[in-house]
């Protein structure tokens, strides 16, 4: 019997490698090593909503929003006071000194003619006192043009151009000027001739430039501080926002945590509230002060600049006709229009100023000044032309001075009385009117400035309310959230 076959030994192996392959789900080679660089950052989307679903999450993702909408509207509060503060420094300190500049340099051209027109009918070439204020107001002019030169940010700008014809035409008229009163000493008629072309080169070039460039920086003035004025709405609404946000955080929290209130979320709320109330508040004040800055300071300035001007050129059309020695009708109803609109800007004027008297006084005045230049009207129609210039340029009738108070119109005594002198005293009562109405001007521009200054130091306080109220708030927050957060810790 034979044995029995012995089985074919086995080889020996060493555990297999695959033996848990069915387990994988990914093939083999199937992600590159390069983009599993990118997947942890592909994987944070997922990962932030896990994270947000849950309560931590959510509560972490309300507060962070609350602190940026909270900085967000303190943010925008403080640079739009901060945008108003500029305008304002600029309006202050540029655009309303350009048109005062601009205003000063067309009184002192027209000052600086009417003196040259009325000292030149006189004997000889005028006093010396007359020369000295021809020669002020043209100093004062030349100032005025560069200060206006030195307010114009654009070279090429309309206003530029306007300085530099100033510029260059004014140089022209002092030399007419000088020629009118070398002829009218040797008693040359062509003196009159020279004369007349000043003035018209006066009239025609030099005020129409000085009065556009005027009239176009008083209106900026006027438009800047009109904006100025409004509320500042998208700041306003953002602080609204972030008011209504803390609110309905605060009942979403509440129904979250079971709690009634949360102490820095309620801060928040009314830190934000304070906030925004005192913003309204302000911008309430500047919108009724603004209003009342342009009753009060801006149209009455622009009204009293305008009569100036008027009364200047005025009384330059009634020296000029009187060098021509034509006076007509037109002329005689042209100078009575312009009292009378005269007499009715100050009369709406009384009750805007601080002082009324003075109004009153200066009217008092432009009716002396048309009684004068009716008795002058008088003595050319009974043809006495020497007497007529005599009360076109008298002062009075030497028993009071110029600033004489008791005798506001110049008219107290009988102008027969007087002679020739003319106890009216034409230039007196004109030059009376003129430096009430320069006080008149001082004092509203020194209103309308103070209202501008008191704006910019208002803006100013809201700007640093607002910035310490928010951070305050967003800390609040912060404080507010961390104890609930630690909750799920």
């Amino acid at each position: 019997m034979s044995a029995p076959e012995t089985p074919p030994a086995r080889p020996v192996h060493g555990p297999r490698d695959d033996f848990d392959r069915w387990m994988d789900t990914d093939r083999a080679g199937g992600r590159s090593p390069r983009l599993s660089i990118f997947a942890p950052a592909l994987a944070l989307p997922r990962r932030f909503t896990e994270f947000v679903s849950t309560s931590p999450g959510l509560l972490w993702v309300v507060s962070t929003v609350l602190v940026l909408a909270i900085l967000a509207a303190g943010g925008a509060m403080a640079a739009s006071s901060q945008s108003r503060q500029a305008d304002l420094n600029k309006l202050v300190n540029g655009t309303e000194p350009l048109s005062y500049a601009s205003q000063e340099l067309f009184n002192s051209l027209s000052v600086a003619d009417s003196v040259a027109t009325t000292s030149f009918i006189q004997d000889g070439a005028g006093t010396g006192a007359d020369d000295a204020a021809y020669t002020h107001a043209l100093q004062n002019a030349t100032q005025s043009v560069i200060r206006a030169a030195n307010g114009i940010e654009d070279p090429s700008s309309r206003d530029m151009r306007l300085v530099l014809e100033i510029q260059q035409k004014l140089p022209d008229y002092v030399s007419l000027i000088a020629e009118a009163k070398v002829n009218n000493r040797v008693s040359n008629p062509v003196g009159g001739a020279y004369i007349a072309q000043a003035s018209e080169l006066m009239q025609n070039d030099l005020l129409t430039a000085a009065s556009e460039l005027y009239t176009r920086t008083n209106a900026r003035v006027g438009e800047q501080q009109v904006g100025l004025t409004r509320p500042m709405w998208f700041p306003l609404s953002g602080l609204l926002a972030a008011v209504v946000m803390l609110v309905l955080a605060q009942f979403w929290l509440a129904a979250l945590t079971n709690r009634r209130l949360n102490a820095g979320y309620g801060t928040a709320t009314i830190l934000m509230t304070l906030a925004l109330l005192w913003t309204v508040g302000s911008a309430v004040v500047t919108w009724h002060a603004g209003a009342n800055g342009l009753t009060r300071a801006a149209e009455p300035l622009e009204t009293l600049t305008s009569v100036r001007i008027e009364a200047q050129q005025t009384r330059t059309t009634e020296a000029l006709s009187l060098v021509r020695r034509e006076y007509s009708d037109a002329e005689r109803t042209s100078f009575s229009e312009h009292i009378r609109s005269i007499d009715a800007a100050l009369d709406d004027l009384r009750d805007t100023v601080h002082d009324p008297a003075l109004v009153d006084s200066s009217r008092e005045l432009l009716r002396g000044w048309d009684t004068s230049h009716a008795r002058t009207l008088t003595l050319i129609r009974d043809g006495d032309y020497p007497a007529a210039i005599r009360v076109a340029v008298a002062e009075g009738n030497g028993a009071t001075g110029p600033d004489d108070a008791t005798d506001p119109a110049g008219t107290a005594a009988d102008p027969g009385a007087a002679g020739t002198t003319g106890a009216t005293g034409t230039t007196r009562n004109f030059a009376r009117l003129d430096r009430q109405l320069q006080q008149l001007i001082a004092e509203t521009r020194k209103d309308l400035r103070d209202y501008l200054i008191e704006s910019r130091v208002s803006a100013e306080r809201v700007t640093n309310l607002v910035v310490v109220f928010t951070v305050f708030s967003a800390l609040c927050v912060i404080l507010g959230t961390r104890p609930r957060l630690q909750e799920y810790m």
